[in-house]
């Protein structure tokens, strides 16, 4: 029984918990003090908030009883445009009265945003001896762009030295990586020619009108004095946008002709063939312009292409590419007989042609074909020369 005693007593004693055993804090050694496990504290956290920016004006006015409803005005337009506004006030702007209005500078995906676009301007580098030359192209271009879907702002010529050059402003998407989150950014576009500045505050409401119809909140427009002494219209407008950068829509590419001429009017003439060329092959062309080629001419079109936005890069939606003959002909009737041939097969699989040539001398005569690419078209084999 004792035995029995002694062993429950045993098996409790080295059982029991280390820090139940009874010690003297006085006599008790530094290693003898049992060690609790105490939690680590939790990190910082971050509250959750958002920043809040102010959006200002230039405006002013000669009483507070002016600046309140104005400013009433634009909190209504910036809630329109997908902003969250927080109120306003009017402020003190030396003698006269403004307003300063509260908004958050970030929105999260899904919310309702602004528009994602970007303002682009396009220009030939054509120069043009006549004014009527450069203003003719210039609203031949515009129209191109208005075909392809693409809204024009406005349109414009100048002039350098002697010579005459047009340039065109025109809208496109800013196909933005996706993010959970987007920034609000204020944007200035600044068009128009004009005398003086009532005619050009007389033309605020078209532009303003121009971005709408573009499905881009405008959020005021007004007249602005331009370096060259005339007037200009300023439109201020609101995008969306994020830490990766712009990502436009599309971009101009351009197509160098092969054919040439011994006079620059035809080649202008030739250019409107290869315009509707790249329009039948559904690339829209924007602008044909001609250039010189030794001691002759030939031209050159420019036509947009779709920017395709991929992991490794961008890539672009069409191209123009090269079919070289690897067959030679005595004489070049024969190879121009082959090359007909060979562009009515090109057209016929989708694979529009929108120039060639023949070259080479007598006895060893061979031709290129020039052609439309679409991403995701394979391209026609080419055997082992």
């Amino acid at each position: 029984m004792r035995k029995s005693y002694a062993a429950v007593l045993s098996l409790f004693i080295f059982c029991a918990p280390v820090f139940a055993a009874p010690f003297d804090l006085d006599s008790a050694a530094a290693g003898d003090i049992p060690q609790f496990q105490v939690p680590k504290p939790p990190g910082p956290v971050t509250p959750p908030g958002v920043t809040i920016a102010n959006y200002t004006t230039d405006e002013t006015f000669s009483f507070e009883s002016q600046a309140k409803p104005a400013m009433d005005a634009r909190i209504a337009a910036l809630k329109a445009a997908g902003l969250t506004t927080l109120g306003g006030r009017v402020v003190p702007a030396g003698n006269d009265y403004s307003f300063v209005i509260d908004y958050v500078p970030s929105v999260k995906n899904g919310a309702v945003l602004p528009p994602a676009v970007i303002v682009d301007t396009y220009k030939n580098g054509a120069a043009y001896w006549r004014t009527q030359d450069a203003d003719a192209a210039m609203k031949a271009c515009s129209a191109n762009f208005r075909n392809a879907k693409v809204a024009v702002l406005g349109a414009y010529g100048y002039s350098e030295g002697t010579d005459n050059f047009f340039a065109v402003d025109y809208l496109q998407k800013n196909l933005l990586r996706p993010t959970q989150e987007y920034a609000v950014k204020f944007q200035y576009y600044t068009g128009g020619k004009f005398t003086f500045e009532s005619e050009a505050q007389k033309n605020v409401p078209a532009y303003l009108n121009t971005f709408k119809q573009a499905g881009v909140p405008a959020i005021r427009g007004k007249a602005v004095p331009r370096e060259d002494g005339d007037y200009a219209v300023q439109v201020e407008y609101v995008v969306k946008t994020n830490s990766f950068g712009p990502r436009p829509q599309f971009a101009v590419a351009r197509y160098d002709s092969r054919d040439v001429f011994p006079f620059e009017q035809n080649a202008l003439a030739a250019s409107k063939s290869g315009l509707a060329a790249f329009n039948a092959a559904g690339v829209p062309p924007v602008s044909a312009v001609s250039r010189k080629e030794g001691n002759d001419y030939s031209y050159s079109v420019d036509y947009l292409v779709g920017n395709i936005y991929q992991q490794g890069g961008t890539i672009p939606s069409v191209a123009v590419e090269t079919y070289q003959a690897s067959e030679t002909f005595t004489f070049d009737t024969e190879a121009k007989k082959a090359m007909e041939a060979k562009k009515a097969e090109f057209n016929g699989a989708g694979m529009a042609v929108v120039g060639g040539a023949v070259s080479g001398s007598i006895g060893s005569y061979t031709y290129a074909l020039d052609y439309i690419a679409k991403a995701g078209q394979p391209g026609p084999y080419l055997p082992p020369r």
